[in-house]
């Protein structure tokens, strides 16, 4: 039994896949009534044109035909059609005995289903690294009560504060030093707001080279090659979306992503590194500082349409130091979350609680939660009755005796400011110019109380 040519026109007519047959130029000689199911073209509008016309007119972004008499083999591509369908193309050149081209055969498929699949499962992968995020974060809180502190005025008016911008999606920034709970307050806003049961996502902004920050950020697209579909990773910005979005020390980003973010934040959508598609935006933002942000944005350390998206509401976070009546609260706090961890009770002697309070905790409530963990471990029995450092018993001012003599009191406050400015500026040059001295009495001071400091072409100075 043989087959006949009519046979093989009514099975080509008949495929499910369509068939798009050219000559060896390009130009179309057939095509089945699957190309038109599937790409809603009509046979008239396409038959006697070169795959070239077609493309320059917009119907196909681009012509796997073209591609397959370009390199004279078998090429596979995603192509998109100008009715919004897209499809994969096989196209196969039959070549002549003497090795020319005769025609090429393209098989053509509907992916657009398979790509809107693609899209949700993109998107739901995105979920699903936002809902890890989340889940580390509640882990590593299994030992915490989610209870801020709040004894003091002054901490007391910070929390009203937060308790009145949680319900609203204004910006906010959060002022303070390092240490002193800013992470936390932040964390408290958005898990008080109408964003809670979605992602809180943390960003320090001066953790990452700029080029990863930006991937890190706004995501990536990659193409391998014309053959395959782009791999997308997506960026914090869609991880928190629905959420909230932490930007800790935002002054410290580099400048080109000050400004990628910023049109961001203004137009509502962002790009992913790589890629051309706008991604919509939909997060809450808060921030975070250090320094003064007004001083950072006069000094062009942040853009000015930066500076006024995020510095909407600002809220200043008191130092430990300036709320004392929590100290000894915050103390008990960490023990009683250290005893959950390990199960051992212990507690902590009024006298220890009075040094505590009185001490100058530089490093805030940081400083003061792993000095309560020493305390803990080094424990032997149910009571906590001493054991701190001597910078951790050194009384502060606010609580020095009176019989100290006024020239050691000015020299103990001195050698503070300094070791705290030499922490956060490192060499002498920045530390002169933060506290308005001159680089040689930076120097000076810094031999005097036997600070470590790093000069630029210096190893130290002692």
């Amino acid at each position: 039994m043989t087959v006949s040519l009519s046979d093989i026109t009514r099975a080509v007519e008949s495929s499910y896949d369509g068939i798009w047959i050219t000559d060896a130029i390009g130009t179309t000689l057939f095509i089945n009534e699957a190309i038109c199911r599937i790409t809603h073209l009509k046979r008239e509008n396409v038959i006697g044109l070169n795959m070239r016309t077609l493309v320059e007119r917009g119907m196909f972004d681009v012509s796997a035909t073209l591609l397959a008499l370009e390199k004279q083999d078998v090429v596979t591509i995603l192509q998109h059609v100008s009715t919004g369908v897209e499809t994969i193309v096989t196209a196969t050149p039959v070549f002549n005995t003497d090795g020319t081209i005769d025609k090429v055969i393209s098989n053509v498929r509907d992916i657009t289903e398979l790509s809107a699949l693609k899209e949700k499962l993109e998107r739901a992968e995105a979920r699903n690294l936002a809902y890890q995020n989340e889940i580390a974060h509640l882990k590593s809180r299994l030992d915490e009560d989610g209870k801020l502190i709040a004894e003091d005025q002054s901490m007391q008016s910070v929390m009203h504060q937060a308790e009145r911008i949680s319900a609203f999606e204004t910006p906010v920034l959060l002022h303070g030093e390092p240490g002193s709970g800013r992470h936390r307050l932040a964390r408290w806003i958005h898990d008080h707001s109408e964003r809670r049961h979605q992602p809180f996502i943390k960003l320090g902004c001066g953790a990452l080279p700029e080029e990863r920050m930006e991937r890190e950020l706004f995501g990536s697209e990659e193409t391998g090659d014309t053959q395959g579909s782009p791999r997308v990773r997506p960026g914090l910005l869609e991880l928190a979306r629905g959420g909230t979005l932490y930007l800790e020390d935002i002054a410290a980003l580099p400048v080109a992503i000050q400004m990628k973010l910023a049109s961001a934040f203004a137009c509502g959508v962002h790009y992913r590194h790589g890629g051309d598609k706008p991604v919509e935006l939909d997060v809450r933002v808060l921030s975070s500082s250090i320094d003064d942000l007004e001083q950072q944005r006069r000094d062009g350390r942040i853009r000015d349409d930066l500076y006024y998206h995020v510095n909407v509401y600002r809220i200043d976070i008191p130092p430990l130091r300036r709320r004392r009546k929590d100290i000894p609260l915050l103390a008990r706090q960490f023990l009683d979350q250290l005893s959950k961890r390990y199960g051992r009770k212990i507690g902590i002697s009024t006298a220890l609680l009075a040094k505590l309070r009185d001490a100058p905790w530089s490093g805030n409530i940081r400083e003061l939660r792993n000095t309560m963990e020493r305390l803990y471990v080094n424990s032997e029995g149910h009571t906590i009755v001493g054991g701190l450092s001597s910078a951790e018993g050194a009384v502060s001012a606010r609580g020095r005796p009176e019989a100290t003599s006024l020239k050691q009191i000015l020299e103990d406050t001195e050698r503070r400011v300094l070791q705290q400015a030499y922490s956060r500026y490192e060499t002498t040059y920045g530390v002169a110019n933060a506290l308005g001295i001159s680089q040689t009495s930076a120097v000076r001071k810094a031999r005097k109380y036997a600070i470590k400091v790093r000069q630029p072409g210096r190893p130290g100075l002692a």
